[in-house]
């Protein structure tokens, strides 16, 4: 079994902000986990694969033991840099080529 796990993960807006970067939105899910979790439960390295600032869609890699975490964290997220903001998982799972499909959509 994988000691990762691999998520397409995709940020709605309710606006646009001006420059959209990918450490804004590896550090978005950071902070999630933080809130979420606390400064010592949230503690984890969240890798950012691939990014597109265009599409505000990313495949991130996170350790196993935090998958259930990240997607609470993703799930209860409600707002980036001050703007009304939900986080979409399109797929999920231990092997990086399971996403396949969705990463040719990337």
């Amino acid at each position: 079994m994988s000691n990762f796990y691999y998520l397409d993960v995709s940020l709605k807006l309710a606006t646009e902000p001006e420059q959209l970067l990918a450490v804004f939105f590896k550090s978005a899910l950071e902070q999630s986990l933080s809130r979420i979790f606390g400064e010592i439960g949230g503690q984890t390295t969240v890798d950012l694969l691939k990014f597109d600032a265009r599409r505000a869609r990313a495949l991130i890699r996170v350790p196993a033991s935090f998958y259930v975490k990240l997607r609470s964290a993703i799930a209860l997220t409600g707002s980036f840099q001050d703007i009304p903001a939900s986080f979409v998982v399109h797929k999920a799972g231990p092997l990086l080529l399971g996403l396949l499909e969705t990463h040719l959509e990337f």
